[in-house]
């Protein structure tokens, strides 16, 4: 039978980071580098309610938090998925379980089913916040279920919630008038409430009681709580660098608030400071370079508004130049030590194929995004930047076969993606002369959305040259 993992601190504060980054990056659209984020987390700390909640919510977004637009054929996908996730709690072993819930969720994170079987898995791990979270999350899909709300019920008086228990077997009450069993477990939750309760009262009342004395080192930690809370957090959290300067996480922490605030310079400076102090941290190392980015992407965003309001004003267009070229470096330098030292991360490895790719060394984009497809979440548009990059260095075929291989990998239902992919297939067909197979890549195109690029041009000018 499986248990949860107990992470050290260290570890902890990675799977804190990862949390981070996917905020950010769910923050900017890039789902699927914020899921990867979340369940790096997750892989840390698996049980983890916020790390969880993070990667639901991306999934989601990924769905415009609409579950009617979760596809018809998501279901069909599912199905070998719940036989792995009955296979895994037949055998107890629950947090393999719970990875293919997070399979399953990603085709549907709605699935009332499948967040049934996380809840389940989740007790059996003693998680009572996950097993409770996750049939909250999906309550208003299953309002009339009453086998659901049995759960539900359940669940919460696993996690102590009597008053929310006895609410749910009210609920079936009226779902199903005739059900015997909600009357008798009503009458037994409201007595557990009331042992329950008593007990808590006579843990205060000895808390209470004058035989408890308050000792001379109680207010001495007392007055250094109200000393500690009259600080500012940025106070706080320079008293605990001083007061340990060898842990990273009060740097990671201070840098935090600085770059929330947008005062990067500052973030900048008390990673340099950890960087000085841990030179061969990781995590810091990380961060200090996203602050870098972050400057410079600032910056560039200052000269941008310059021009806005000054469009001929050279110097700042100059600035704006060098700047994205430094950026540009900057970029592609950290992301190339990143990957060398992280080889086995598939995200940093597609990351570093699109620098390279934008930079223009296409061989190495190319390994670098044939790396990155064996990750299901990455496999189209690794597939994508592959055939460009076949594209960008004059070899069409290989470029026409890794568009084909993403056509075949692409949700059905993403338009958008299909779109892109048949104009690039029609263009690297016209490009060998296949005539035949452009105007029919075009034309899929043209039936998705006629006014998609120069898609219209196209077709006519290939009608023309095909008719002459």
């Amino acid at each position: 039978m499986d248990s949860a993992p107990q992470p050290d601190p260290k570890d902890l504060q990675r799977a804190e980071a990862f949390f981070n980054y996917g905020n950010e990056a769910t923050a900017r659209g890039n789902l699927p580098y914020a899921m990867d984020m979340y369940k790096n987390a997750l892989k840390i700390a698996p049980l983890d309610l916020k790390f969880r909640q993070g990667l639901r919510n991306a999934m989601r977004k990924k769905f415009n938090n609409d579950p009617s637009k979760v596809g018809m054929f998501a279901g069909a996908k599912m199905q070998p998925i719940r036989l792995r996730i009955k296979a895994s709690k037949g055998r107890s072993h629950w947090l393999e379980a719970i990875e293919h819930c997070e399979e399953a969720f990603a085709h549907n994170p709605w699935d009332v089913g499948v967040s049934r079987d996380l809840a389940e898995a989740a007790e059996q791990l003693g998680a009572p916040a996950l097993a409770r979270w996750a049939l909250e999350s999906v309550q208003n899909q299953a309002a009339e279920d009453v086998s659901f709300w049995k759960h539900m019920a359940h669940v919460y008086a696993f996690a102590e919630d009597f008053p929310r228990a006895i609410l749910c077997w009210e609920r079936i009450k009226k779902l199903s008038p005739g059900d015997e069993e909600a009357a008798r477990q009503i009458n037994a939750l409201s007595a557990s409430q009331t042992i329950h309760g008593s007990g808590l009262n006579n843990q205060v009342k000895r808390q209470e009681s004058p035989a408890s004395t308050t000792l001379p080192e109680a207010d001495e930690d007392a007055e250094a709580l109200r000393g500690k809370q009259a600080m500012s957090p940025e106070e706080r959290m320079e008293r605990d660098i001083k007061e340990t300067p060898s842990r990273p996480g009060p740097y990671l922490e201070l840098a935090s608030q600085y770059r929330l605030q947008q005062r990067l310079d500052e973030a900048r400076d008390v990673l340099a400071r950890g960087l000085k102090a841990l030179p061969d941290d990781a995590l810091l190392r990380d961060t200090y370079a996203e602050i870098q980015i972050a400057r410079l992407r600032k910056a560039i965003e200052v000269i941008k508004a310059r021009l806005r309001d000054h469009p001929d004003d050279t110097e700042a267009q100059s600035k704006l130049e060098k700047f994205h070229a430094k950026l540009s470096d900057y970029e592609l330098a950290e992301y190339r030590r990143r990957a060398e030292s992280r080889p086995d991360d598939l995200q940093l490895r597609f990351e570093l194929g699109r620098r390279l790719a934008a930079a223009g060394q296409h061989d190495a984009a190319i390994a670098e995004f044939q790396a990155a497809r064996s990750s299901p979440a990455l496999k189209v548009k690794a597939l994508i930047g592959a055939g460009a990059s076949f594209e960008a260095s004059g070899v069409p075929k290989l470029a026409e076969r890794s568009y084909a291989e993403a056509l075949k990998a692409a949700d059905p239902e993403d338009h958008e993606v299909l779109n892109d992919l048949h104009y690039r297939l029609g263009r690297v067909a016209e490009q060998m002369g296949n005539l035949d197979d452009a105007e029919t890549h075009y034309n899929e195109v043209a039936a998705n959305n006629f006014g998609y690029l120069d898609v219209a041009q196209r077709l006519r000018s290939l009608n023309q040259r095909m008719s002459s």
